[in-house]
Protein backbone atom coordinates (compact mmCIF):
# COMPACT_ATOMS: atom_id res chain seq x y z
CA UNK A 1 0.00 0.00 0.00
CA UNK A 2 2.78 2.38 0.91
CA UNK A 3 4.63 1.54 -2.31
CA UNK A 4 1.49 2.23 -4.36
CA UNK A 5 1.00 5.59 -2.59
CA UNK A 6 4.61 6.50 -3.30
CA UNK A 7 4.20 5.67 -6.99
CA UNK A 8 0.99 7.69 -7.18
CA UNK A 9 2.62 10.70 -5.53
CA UNK A 10 5.60 10.50 -7.87
CA UNK A 11 3.28 10.33 -10.87
CA UNK A 12 1.33 13.36 -9.63
CA UNK A 13 4.52 15.37 -9.23
CA UNK A 14 5.69 14.39 -12.70
CA UNK A 15 2.33 15.49 -14.11
CA UNK A 16 2.52 18.90 -12.41
CA UNK A 17 6.11 19.40 -13.49
CA UNK A 18 5.11 18.53 -17.06
CA UNK A 19 2.80 21.56 -17.03
CA UNK A 20 5.92 23.73 -17.22
CA UNK A 21 7.17 21.67 -20.17
CA UNK A 22 4.08 21.93 -22.37
CA UNK A 23 4.42 23.40 -25.90
CA UNK A 24 4.77 27.19 -25.80
CA UNK A 25 1.48 28.60 -27.05
CA UNK A 26 -0.68 31.62 -26.36
CA UNK A 27 -3.06 29.32 -24.52
CA UNK A 28 -0.32 28.10 -22.15
CA UNK A 29 0.85 31.64 -21.37
CA UNK A 30 -2.69 32.79 -20.67
CA UNK A 31 -3.25 29.73 -18.49
CA UNK A 32 -0.37 30.87 -16.29
CA UNK A 33 -0.81 34.61 -16.68
CA UNK A 34 -4.55 35.19 -16.31
CA UNK A 35 -5.01 33.62 -12.86
CA UNK A 36 -2.15 35.69 -11.48
CA UNK A 37 -3.51 38.85 -13.09
CA UNK A 38 -6.84 38.11 -11.50
CA UNK A 39 -5.28 37.34 -8.10
CA UNK A 40 -3.24 40.54 -8.02
CA UNK A 41 -6.11 42.71 -9.23
CA UNK A 42 -8.24 41.17 -6.49
CA UNK A 43 -5.56 41.92 -3.91
CA UNK A 44 -5.35 45.45 -5.28
CA UNK A 45 -9.02 45.91 -4.59
CA UNK A 46 -8.25 45.84 -0.85
CA UNK A 47 -6.90 49.37 -1.18
CA UNK A 48 -9.70 50.49 -3.47
CA UNK A 49 -12.44 49.02 -1.25
CA UNK A 50 -10.97 50.68 1.83
CA UNK A 51 -10.71 53.95 -0.10
CA UNK A 52 -14.28 53.81 -1.40
CA UNK A 53 -15.72 53.13 2.05
CA UNK A 54 -13.44 55.77 3.57
CA UNK A 55 -14.45 58.43 1.04
CA UNK A 56 -18.12 57.59 0.66
CA UNK A 57 -18.94 56.80 4.30
CA UNK A 58 -16.33 58.45 6.52
CA UNK A 59 -15.29 61.46 4.42
CA UNK A 60 -12.19 62.96 2.81
CA UNK A 61 -10.16 63.00 6.05
CA UNK A 62 -10.52 59.23 6.39
CA UNK A 63 -9.53 58.83 2.74
CA UNK A 64 -6.46 60.97 3.34
CA UNK A 65 -5.56 58.84 6.38
CA UNK A 66 -5.84 55.60 4.39
CA UNK A 67 -3.84 57.16 1.54
CA UNK A 68 -1.09 58.40 3.84
CA UNK A 69 -0.69 54.84 5.11
CA UNK A 70 -0.50 53.33 1.61
CA UNK A 71 3.26 53.83 0.99
CA UNK A 72 4.13 51.84 4.10
CA UNK A 73 1.80 49.08 2.93
CA UNK A 74 3.66 49.09 -0.41
CA UNK A 75 7.02 48.80 1.34
CA UNK A 76 5.92 45.63 3.10
CA UNK A 77 4.27 44.31 -0.07
CA UNK A 78 7.57 44.89 -1.88
CA UNK A 79 9.36 42.61 0.59
CA UNK A 80 6.75 39.93 0.05
CA UNK A 81 7.04 40.35 -3.72
CA UNK A 82 10.82 40.11 -3.46
CA UNK A 83 10.72 36.75 -1.68
CA UNK A 84 7.85 35.56 -3.91
CA UNK A 85 9.51 36.44 -7.21
CA UNK A 86 13.14 35.80 -6.24
CA UNK A 87 12.39 32.73 -4.16
CA UNK A 88 10.30 31.09 -6.88
CA UNK A 89 13.15 31.61 -9.37
CA UNK A 90 15.53 29.73 -7.06
CA UNK A 91 13.07 26.95 -6.28
CA UNK A 92 11.69 26.42 -9.80
CA UNK A 93 15.18 26.42 -11.30
CA UNK A 94 16.23 23.65 -8.89
CA UNK A 95 13.10 21.68 -9.76
CA UNK A 96 14.07 22.03 -13.42
CA UNK A 97 17.54 20.71 -12.52
CA UNK A 98 15.98 17.72 -10.73
CA UNK A 99 16.90 18.91 -7.20
CA UNK A 100 13.37 18.62 -5.83
CA UNK A 101 14.08 17.97 -2.15
CA UNK A 102 16.56 20.84 -2.00
CA UNK A 103 13.96 23.04 -3.69
CA UNK A 104 11.41 22.16 -0.96
CA UNK A 105 13.92 22.92 1.76
CA UNK A 106 14.63 26.30 0.18
CA UNK A 107 10.90 27.03 -0.10
CA UNK A 108 10.37 26.34 3.59
CA UNK A 109 13.40 28.39 4.62
CA UNK A 110 12.43 31.34 2.39
CA UNK A 111 8.92 31.36 3.88
CA UNK A 112 10.24 31.37 7.45
CA UNK A 113 12.77 34.13 6.84
CA UNK A 114 10.22 36.33 5.07
CA UNK A 115 7.67 35.91 7.88
CA UNK A 116 10.24 36.77 10.57
CA UNK A 117 11.38 39.92 8.77
CA UNK A 118 7.88 41.24 8.12
CA UNK A 119 6.60 40.42 11.61
CA UNK A 120 9.45 42.48 13.07
CA UNK A 121 8.41 45.41 10.85
CA UNK A 122 4.84 45.15 12.15
CA UNK A 123 6.02 45.22 15.77
CA UNK A 124 8.22 48.28 15.17
CA UNK A 125 5.43 50.08 13.33
CA UNK A 126 2.97 49.41 16.14
CA UNK A 127 5.37 50.90 18.68
CA UNK A 128 6.28 54.04 16.68
CA UNK A 129 3.17 55.00 14.66
CA UNK A 130 3.43 58.79 14.94
CA UNK A 131 7.04 58.89 13.77
CA UNK A 132 6.25 56.77 10.71
CA UNK A 133 3.03 58.61 9.85
CA UNK A 134 4.80 61.95 10.08
CA UNK A 135 7.35 60.78 7.54
CA UNK A 136 4.53 59.53 5.30
CA UNK A 137 3.00 63.02 5.10
CA UNK A 138 0.18 62.75 7.66
CA UNK A 139 -0.18 66.27 9.07
CA UNK A 140 -2.16 67.54 12.05
CA UNK A 141 -5.43 67.40 10.07
CA UNK A 142 -5.44 63.61 9.82
CA UNK A 143 -2.87 62.31 12.34
CA UNK A 144 -5.34 61.03 14.96
CA UNK A 145 -7.55 59.10 12.54
CA UNK A 146 -4.49 57.80 10.67
CA UNK A 147 -3.03 56.46 13.91
CA UNK A 148 -6.16 54.41 14.69
CA UNK A 149 -6.10 52.86 11.23
CA UNK A 150 -2.35 52.30 11.22
CA UNK A 151 -1.99 50.49 14.55
CA UNK A 152 -4.54 47.86 13.58
CA UNK A 153 -3.62 47.40 9.93
CA UNK A 154 0.08 46.77 10.65
CA UNK A 155 -0.92 43.26 11.79
CA UNK A 156 -2.05 42.47 8.26
CA UNK A 157 1.53 42.87 7.01
CA UNK A 158 2.82 39.33 7.69
CA UNK A 159 -0.43 37.82 6.45
CA UNK A 160 -0.49 39.88 3.27
CA UNK A 161 3.16 39.18 2.48
CA UNK A 162 2.87 35.44 3.09
CA UNK A 163 -0.27 35.34 0.95
CA UNK A 164 1.74 36.93 -1.88
CA UNK A 165 4.59 34.44 -1.43
CA UNK A 166 2.35 31.38 -1.18
CA UNK A 167 0.30 32.47 -4.20
CA UNK A 168 3.46 32.64 -6.32
CA UNK A 169 4.54 29.17 -5.22
CA UNK A 170 1.11 27.61 -5.77
CA UNK A 171 1.41 28.86 -9.36
CA UNK A 172 4.91 27.39 -9.63
CA UNK A 173 3.41 24.10 -8.37
CA UNK A 174 1.06 24.03 -11.36
CA UNK A 175 -2.13 25.22 -9.60
CA UNK A 176 -2.71 28.79 -10.85
CA UNK A 177 -6.52 28.51 -10.70
CA UNK A 178 -6.42 27.50 -7.04
CA UNK A 179 -4.46 30.63 -6.12
CA UNK A 180 -6.94 32.75 -8.06
CA UNK A 181 -9.92 31.27 -6.22
CA UNK A 182 -8.38 31.72 -2.79
CA UNK A 183 -7.47 35.35 -3.50
CA UNK A 184 -11.02 36.02 -4.66
CA UNK A 185 -12.40 34.52 -1.46
CA UNK A 186 -10.27 36.82 0.70
CA UNK A 187 -11.27 39.90 -1.29
CA UNK A 188 -14.99 39.13 -1.16
CA UNK A 189 -14.90 38.53 2.59
CA UNK A 190 -12.90 41.73 3.16
CA UNK A 191 -15.41 43.80 1.18
CA UNK A 192 -18.32 42.22 3.05
CA UNK A 193 -16.71 42.83 6.43
CA UNK A 194 -16.12 46.48 5.54
CA UNK A 195 -19.86 46.91 5.15
CA UNK A 196 -20.75 44.91 8.26
CA UNK A 197 -18.24 46.65 10.51
CA UNK A 198 -19.19 50.13 9.22
CA UNK A 199 -22.96 49.91 8.99
CA UNK A 200 -23.83 47.30 11.63
CA UNK A 201 -21.16 47.80 14.29
CA UNK A 202 -20.45 51.46 13.38
CA UNK A 203 -16.75 51.12 14.10
CA UNK A 204 -15.55 54.01 11.91
CA UNK A 205 -11.99 53.88 10.57
CA UNK A 206 -11.28 50.78 12.69
CA UNK A 207 -13.80 48.87 10.52
CA UNK A 208 -11.60 49.31 7.44
CA UNK A 209 -8.52 48.21 9.34
CA UNK A 210 -10.02 45.01 10.80
CA UNK A 211 -11.58 44.05 7.46
CA UNK A 212 -8.14 44.33 5.84
CA UNK A 213 -6.52 42.18 8.55
CA UNK A 214 -9.14 39.43 8.24
CA UNK A 215 -9.26 39.65 4.43
CA UNK A 216 -5.50 39.15 4.14
CA UNK A 217 -5.47 36.38 6.78
CA UNK A 218 -7.81 34.09 4.87
CA UNK A 219 -5.66 33.47 1.74
CA UNK A 220 -2.48 33.23 3.82
CA UNK A 221 -3.90 30.63 6.24
CA UNK A 222 -5.56 28.52 3.51
CA UNK A 223 -2.40 28.43 1.38
CA UNK A 224 -0.28 27.67 4.44
CA UNK A 225 -2.44 24.64 5.20
CA UNK A 226 -2.22 23.52 1.57
CA UNK A 227 1.57 23.57 1.62
CA UNK A 228 1.54 21.67 4.91
CA UNK A 229 -0.40 18.83 3.24
CA UNK A 230 0.61 19.07 -0.43
CA UNK A 231 2.39 15.71 -0.57
CA UNK A 232 1.00 14.94 -4.02
CA UNK A 233 2.51 18.16 -5.35
CA UNK A 234 6.07 19.12 -6.15
CA UNK A 235 6.34 21.98 -3.64
CA UNK A 236 5.45 21.58 0.03
CA UNK A 237 6.89 22.26 3.48
CA UNK A 238 9.70 20.02 4.72
CA UNK A 239 12.27 20.38 7.49
CA UNK A 240 14.39 23.33 6.30
CA UNK A 241 18.16 23.44 6.12
CA UNK A 242 20.06 26.69 6.42
CA UNK A 243 21.10 27.82 2.96
CA UNK A 244 22.48 31.34 3.00
CA UNK A 245 23.13 31.19 -0.73
CA UNK A 246 19.48 30.42 -1.48
CA UNK A 247 18.32 33.31 0.71
CA UNK A 248 20.85 35.62 -0.93
CA UNK A 249 19.82 34.60 -4.43
CA UNK A 250 16.14 35.03 -3.52
CA UNK A 251 16.83 38.57 -2.38
CA UNK A 252 19.08 39.34 -5.36
CA UNK A 253 16.68 37.89 -7.94
CA UNK A 254 13.75 39.51 -6.18
CA UNK A 255 15.16 43.02 -6.39
CA UNK A 256 13.38 43.40 -9.73
CA UNK A 257 10.09 42.96 -7.83
CA UNK A 258 11.23 44.77 -4.68
CA UNK A 259 12.57 48.00 -6.09
CA UNK A 260 9.58 49.02 -8.26
CA UNK A 261 7.23 48.73 -5.28
CA UNK A 262 9.74 50.26 -2.91
CA UNK A 263 10.36 53.09 -5.34
CA UNK A 264 6.63 53.53 -5.81
CA UNK A 265 6.28 53.86 -2.06
CA UNK A 266 9.01 56.49 -1.90
CA UNK A 267 7.51 58.36 -4.84
CA UNK A 268 4.14 58.35 -3.08
CA UNK A 269 5.72 59.68 0.11
CA UNK A 270 7.34 62.55 -1.81
CA UNK A 271 4.08 63.13 -3.68
CA UNK A 272 2.09 63.28 -0.45
CA UNK A 273 4.54 65.68 1.15
CA UNK A 274 4.53 67.86 -1.99
CA UNK A 275 0.73 67.97 -2.15
CA UNK A 276 0.21 68.66 1.54
CA UNK A 277 2.43 71.75 1.20
CA UNK A 278 0.66 73.15 -1.89
CA UNK A 279 -1.45 76.24 -1.29
CA UNK A 280 -5.16 75.48 -1.30
CA UNK A 281 -4.70 71.69 -1.40
CA UNK A 282 -3.31 70.38 1.91
CA UNK A 283 -4.41 66.99 3.24
CA UNK A 284 -7.17 66.77 0.63
CA UNK A 285 -4.40 66.49 -1.97
CA UNK A 286 -3.30 63.29 -0.25
CA UNK A 287 -6.86 61.99 -0.56
CA UNK A 288 -6.89 62.71 -4.32
CA UNK A 289 -3.45 61.22 -4.81
CA UNK A 290 -4.60 58.14 -2.91
CA UNK A 291 -7.54 57.64 -5.25
CA UNK A 292 -5.44 58.18 -8.39
CA UNK A 293 -2.49 56.01 -7.36
CA UNK A 294 -4.76 53.23 -6.06
CA UNK A 295 -6.47 53.07 -9.44
CA UNK A 296 -3.18 53.28 -11.36
CA UNK A 297 -1.68 50.53 -9.19
CA UNK A 298 -4.69 48.25 -9.56
CA UNK A 299 -4.73 48.62 -13.34
CA UNK A 300 -0.96 48.28 -13.72
CA UNK A 301 -0.83 45.00 -11.79
CA UNK A 302 -2.24 43.47 -14.96
CA UNK A 303 1.34 43.73 -16.26
CA UNK A 304 2.82 42.47 -13.01
CA UNK A 305 0.31 39.65 -12.72
CA UNK A 306 0.98 38.39 -16.23
CA UNK A 307 4.74 38.53 -15.73
CA UNK A 308 4.62 36.93 -12.29
CA UNK A 309 2.48 34.11 -13.60
CA UNK A 310 4.53 33.34 -16.70
CA UNK A 311 8.10 33.88 -15.50
CA UNK A 312 8.28 30.40 -13.88
CA UNK A 313 8.14 29.07 -17.45
CA UNK A 314 11.22 31.16 -18.27
CA UNK A 315 13.06 30.01 -15.13
CA UNK A 316 12.22 26.36 -15.78
CA UNK A 317 13.44 26.41 -19.38
CA UNK A 318 16.54 28.38 -18.42
CA UNK A 319 17.31 25.71 -15.82
CA UNK A 320 16.77 23.04 -18.48
CA UNK A 321 18.96 24.98 -20.97
CA UNK A 322 16.15 24.77 -23.53
CA UNK A 323 17.11 27.82 -25.57
CA UNK A 324 14.59 27.29 -28.34
CA UNK A 325 11.72 27.53 -25.88
CA UNK A 326 13.33 30.59 -24.29
CA UNK A 327 13.32 32.42 -27.64
CA UNK A 328 9.69 31.48 -28.26
CA UNK A 329 8.69 32.68 -24.79
CA UNK A 330 10.41 36.01 -25.42
CA UNK A 331 8.54 36.58 -28.70
CA UNK A 332 5.17 35.75 -27.19
CA UNK A 333 5.76 37.87 -24.10
CA UNK A 334 6.76 40.97 -26.05
CA UNK A 335 3.62 40.75 -28.16
CA UNK A 336 1.31 40.17 -25.21
CA UNK A 337 2.81 43.07 -23.25
CA UNK A 338 2.34 45.32 -26.29
CA UNK A 339 -1.34 44.38 -26.57
CA UNK A 340 -1.87 44.92 -22.84
CA UNK A 341 -0.19 48.34 -23.08
CA UNK A 342 -2.61 49.51 -25.76
CA UNK A 343 -5.70 48.13 -24.00
CA UNK A 344 -4.84 49.51 -20.56
CA UNK A 345 -3.81 52.95 -21.82
CA UNK A 346 -6.87 53.55 -23.97
CA UNK A 347 -9.28 51.90 -21.56
CA UNK A 348 -8.16 53.86 -18.50
CA UNK A 349 -8.17 57.22 -20.31
CA UNK A 350 -11.62 56.62 -21.77
CA UNK A 351 -13.16 55.39 -18.51
CA UNK A 352 -11.27 57.67 -16.10
CA UNK A 353 -14.40 59.62 -15.22
CA UNK A 354 -16.37 56.46 -14.43
CA UNK A 355 -13.50 54.97 -12.42
CA UNK A 356 -13.28 58.05 -10.23
CA UNK A 357 -17.05 58.02 -9.68
CA UNK A 358 -16.43 54.95 -7.56
CA UNK A 359 -14.98 57.35 -5.01
CA UNK A 360 -16.68 60.68 -5.68
CA UNK A 361 -19.83 62.12 -7.28
CA UNK A 362 -19.13 63.89 -10.60
CA UNK A 363 -18.96 67.65 -10.78
CA UNK A 364 -17.07 68.17 -7.52
CA UNK A 365 -13.66 69.83 -7.45
CA UNK A 366 -11.98 66.72 -6.00
CA UNK A 367 -13.55 64.49 -8.67
CA UNK A 368 -12.36 66.71 -11.52
CA UNK A 369 -8.89 66.89 -10.00
CA UNK A 370 -8.75 63.09 -9.66
CA UNK A 371 -9.94 62.44 -13.25
CA UNK A 372 -7.30 64.76 -14.70
CA UNK A 373 -4.60 63.18 -12.54
CA UNK A 374 -5.63 59.65 -13.56
CA UNK A 375 -5.59 60.47 -17.27
CA UNK A 376 -2.14 62.03 -17.10
CA UNK A 377 -0.61 59.20 -15.04
CA UNK A 378 -2.16 56.60 -17.36
CA UNK A 379 0.24 57.71 -20.09
CA UNK A 380 2.89 55.70 -18.25
CA UNK A 381 1.18 52.47 -19.38
CA UNK A 382 2.45 53.04 -22.92
CA UNK A 383 5.93 51.86 -21.89
CA UNK A 384 5.76 50.71 -18.24
CA UNK A 385 4.78 47.17 -19.23
CA UNK A 386 7.95 46.80 -21.31
CA UNK A 387 10.07 48.15 -18.46
CA UNK A 388 8.42 45.67 -16.11
CA UNK A 389 8.97 42.84 -18.58
CA UNK A 390 12.68 43.62 -18.86
CA UNK A 391 13.12 43.52 -15.07
CA UNK A 392 11.04 40.35 -14.65
CA UNK A 393 12.87 38.57 -17.48
CA UNK A 394 16.30 39.16 -15.98
CA UNK A 395 15.05 38.08 -12.56
CA UNK A 396 13.67 34.86 -14.07
CA UNK A 397 17.08 34.26 -15.68
CA UNK A 398 18.65 34.41 -12.21
CA UNK A 399 20.06 37.88 -13.00
CA UNK A 400 17.94 39.91 -10.64
CA UNK A 401 20.65 42.52 -10.17
CA UNK A 402 20.05 43.73 -13.74
CA UNK A 403 16.35 44.18 -13.06
CA UNK A 404 17.28 45.93 -9.85
CA UNK A 405 19.45 48.38 -11.76
CA UNK A 406 16.56 49.17 -14.11
CA UNK A 407 14.18 49.80 -11.24
CA UNK A 408 16.73 51.87 -9.31
CA UNK A 409 17.47 54.12 -12.27
CA UNK A 410 13.78 54.59 -13.03
CA UNK A 411 12.94 55.55 -9.46
CA UNK A 412 15.92 57.46 -8.21
CA UNK A 413 17.53 58.89 -11.35
CA UNK A 414 14.27 59.79 -13.09
CA UNK A 415 11.05 59.65 -11.08
CA UNK A 416 12.02 61.32 -7.82
CA UNK A 417 13.97 64.21 -9.42
CA UNK A 418 11.10 64.82 -11.86
CA UNK A 419 8.61 64.80 -9.00
CA UNK A 420 10.63 67.48 -7.26
CA UNK A 421 11.16 69.61 -10.39
CA UNK A 422 8.01 69.39 -12.55
CA UNK A 423 5.51 70.73 -9.97
CA UNK A 424 7.53 73.95 -9.81
CA UNK A 425 6.78 74.58 -13.46
CA UNK A 426 3.44 72.81 -13.95
CA UNK A 427 1.93 72.88 -10.45
CA UNK A 428 -0.41 69.91 -9.85
CA UNK A 429 -0.04 68.59 -13.41
CA UNK A 430 3.68 68.25 -12.74
CA UNK A 431 2.95 65.83 -9.90
CA UNK A 432 0.95 63.56 -12.20
CA UNK A 433 3.34 63.87 -15.17
CA UNK A 434 6.49 62.79 -13.29
CA UNK A 435 5.72 59.07 -13.53
CA UNK A 436 4.99 58.88 -17.29
CA UNK A 437 8.11 60.96 -17.99
CA UNK A 438 10.25 58.63 -15.87
CA UNK A 439 8.87 55.54 -17.62
CA UNK A 440 9.59 57.13 -21.00
CA UNK A 441 13.23 57.72 -20.08
CA UNK A 442 13.61 54.22 -18.62
CA UNK A 443 12.44 52.46 -21.78
CA UNK A 444 15.64 53.56 -23.51
CA UNK A 445 17.72 51.68 -20.94
CA UNK A 446 15.38 48.65 -21.00
CA UNK A 447 15.62 48.26 -24.78
CA UNK A 448 19.41 48.66 -24.68
CA UNK A 449 19.82 45.91 -22.06
CA UNK A 450 17.37 43.53 -23.73
CA UNK A 451 19.18 43.80 -27.07
CA UNK A 452 22.70 43.71 -25.66
CA UNK A 453 22.16 40.66 -23.42
CA UNK A 454 19.80 38.69 -25.68
CA UNK A 455 22.35 36.29 -27.13
CA UNK A 456 24.21 35.85 -23.86
CA UNK A 457 21.06 34.59 -22.11
CA UNK A 458 19.69 32.81 -25.20
CA UNK A 459 16.33 34.57 -25.65
CA UNK A 460 17.45 36.30 -28.90
CA UNK A 461 19.43 35.22 -31.91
Amino acid sequence: MKERDFINQDAARATEESQLNKPITLSLLLTYGLPTIFALVVMGTFGIVDGVFAMRVLGAEAMAAVSAFAPFFMIVLSIGAMFAGGGSVVVVKKIGMGLKQEARQNFTLISMVAFAIILSISVAAFIFPDTILGLLGANYEILDIARYYFRITVWSFPLMAMGTIFNQFIIADGKPMLGMGISLLGSVISAGLNAVFLFVFEWGIEALAWATVIGTAIPAVILFLIFCNNRNGTIYFVAPQMDIKAIGLSILNGTGALIPLLASAMVTVVMNNTLVRMDGIGAMGIAVAGMVTAMITTVSVVFGGYLQGTMPLVSYNYGNANHGRQKLLFKYNIRIVAVLSVILTIGTIVFADLLMRIYLPPGTELHDMAVRGLRIMTLSFVVSGFNGFAGALFAALNKGAIGGILSTVRAFAFNLPLLLLLPRALDLDGVWLATPAAEGLTIILSITLLLKLGKRYHYLG
